[in-house]
């Protein structure tokens, strides 16, 4: 499997780049995960011991009310467990960006705790990065498994976000993904505090190669991912990576005042000829309710843009750490 756009040469160049052992770490986010993330910790020492791999396995604890970090804390023996544990529950794209600060490794695995990423299909993505691809992807096969206003709305997100851009976001792709040192470097020096993970990933170029993925069930729990968390990364992804809402709106602007201007010719020509009547008074209050309601719709996609920027210039911390604790050595940990 390769990419044709990537030129062989350059995978080749990568290839050489590898190191011969290189250190892997997998960052693993959890929210109330305390059912599947000890199976999962277990899972992907099992998998990366099988194939020879040094790594890292660093658990995101993004405001737990469960008792996760206890069982992160309490399950750890002989794993190479580091937990980093945030003051409050920031978001899973932050909880990202928190691991992949944490992270040392010379690549860098980001899968979910809940098993809906295959952990079997971590090997393969880290032989394709052997091969000199920076980051390989996953990308659902098909999403029947969600309602058909999800699938909607998912699709509807895609198409305005890569409206007339030069660089698109592919469409389906997920967090599950393997990124070489070189990206993991560049995601940290991006400043910027409303993070869109998948269109970050993305900016950064570098090679990179897409693999179709079947998304299991939740292995245990229910997902605290609902419509309206979805709708708000939904905003945040359109207000970072798009300027098309306000060309919209400024195009539905300009076609309004086309429209206004044609109407008052049509009504002053009408008037010459026919006299004035004094009618319209139906026709005046519908076109003050509907451009009232234009300004307000414009207005509001304005101000999701000011506040982001009100959210930059604040220029608070991305997120609050709690407590980091790191394995000493094997068998044993200690906080810090």
């Amino acid at each position: 499997m390769c990419d044709p756009l990537v030129p062989p040469y350059l995978l080749g160049l990568h290839a050489a780049e590898r190191p011969a052992d290189p250190l892997v770490s997998c960052v693993v986010p959890a929210y109330n995960e305390s059912a599947n993330i000890v199976p999962l910790l277990e899972t992907l020492h099992r998998l990366l011991n099988a194939d020879g791999y040094r790594h890292e396995l660093i658990v995101v604890d993004d405001g737990s009310r469960d008792d996760t970090v206890e069982r992160v804390l309490t399950h750890n023996t002989g794993l190479p467990v580091k937990l980093v544990q945030l003051s409050r529950n920031f978001g899973k794209e932050v909880a990202l960006t928190a691991g992949l600060e944490h992270a040392v490794g010379d690549a860098v695995v980001l899968i979910d705790a809940d098993f809906q990423h295959p952990p079997e299909k971590v090997t393969e993505f880290l032989a394709r990065w052997r091969e000199g691809y920076d980051m390989v992807y996953s990308v659902r096969d098909g999403r029947e498994d969600e309602t058909l206003a999800k699938r909607c709305f998912t699709r509807a997100f895609y198409a305005l976000i890569n409206l007339g851009v030069p660089l698109k976001i592919p469409e389906n792709t997920q967090d599950f993904r393997v990124l070489d040192r070189r990206i993991v470097d560049a995601l940290g020096a991006m400043p910027e505090r409303s993070r869109f993970m998948k269109g970050l990933y993305n900016w950064t170029g570098f090679t990179q190669l897409a693999v179709e993925t079947r998304t299991g069930q939740r292995a245990a729990g229910h997902s605290s991912f609902n419509f309206w968390r979805l709708f708000g990364l939904a905003m945040t992804g359109l207000t970072s990576f798009s300027v098309m809402p306000l060309r919209v709106w400024t195009a539905i602007g300009a076609l309004i005042s086309l429209s206004s201007i044609l109407y008052a010719a049509i009504v002053f020509v009408d008037t010459l000829i026919n006299g004035n009547p004094e009618r319209g008074w139906p026709t005046l209050a519908v076109a003050v309710c509907f451009l009232g309601g234009i300004q307000l719709l414009s207005i509001g996609i304005l101000g999701e843009y000011v506040g982001r920027i009100f959210q930059e210039v604040k220029r608070r911390p991305t997120y609050l750490v709690s407590r980091v604790v790191t394995p000493a050595e094997p068998g044993a940990a200690h906080e810090r």
